[in-house]
């Protein structure tokens, strides 16, 4: 069955359009990319690259082809991973093809857009790396800028991260994971 949705590449360009933004060769790869990268993608990418304003936009893209679709997004603290959550917040309360999932409920590190069902794991639920994410349910895990120098300099700390990343692993039903990081080790 052929679904009515438009692919990423066209709800970013949509976007672009609104916000007035040049859009480089290089996103326009990078969105064909991402709809089309499969059960583990990991994007690696210069600074200034535009990758967290990308994932924002990718966020609401993936809520707009599937409001029950859950996200678990990690960065290096909760306020950095809720910096995405207010940016994805934004995107759909503002793009034109997601006026339909206007509602959303909750706060900014967990919410829940409109025609979500599963009441207990937000749609998207943004939290640090380090905090505890057991008990997570998730389409989809994302690092963005998770190993940084605060968190790696020592081998207890690069364990650590070890042990936070691989919880990921026991999130269900885990489909994707989609990896945004500066390596730092």
């Amino acid at each position: 069955m052929k679904s009515d949705k438009v692919s990423l590449l066209t709800f970013f360009l949509i976007w672009a359009k609104r916000q007035g933004w040049q859009v480089p060769l290089i996103h326009v790869k990078v969105c064909q990319w991402l709809e089309e990268a499969g059960e583990l993608a990991v994007l690696r990418c210069f600074r200034g690259f535009g990758k967290s304003t990308i994932l924002a936009v990718y966020n609401a893209w993936r809520f707009y082809q599937n409001p029950q679709y859950r996200i678990l997004h990690q960065s290096e603290t909760d306020a950095t991973a809720q910096k995405t959550s207010r940016d994805t917040q934004y995107v759909l309360c503002h793009h034109p093809l997601t006026q339909s999932l206007l509602e959303l409920k909750g706060t900014v590190d967990q919410w829940w857009v409109k025609g979500a069902t599963d009441s207990r794991n937000a749609s998207l639920y943004a939290r640090g790396i380090l905090s505890n994410v057991t008990s997570a349910r998730a389409e989809e895990c994302q690092n963005d800028d998770v190993e940084v120098p605060n968190n790696t300099q020592t081998p207890e700390a690069r364990e650590k991260m070890r042990e936070r990343l691989d919880e990921q692993t026991h999130i269900q039903p885990y489909n994707y994971l989609f990896a945004i990081a500066y390596c730092y080790f």
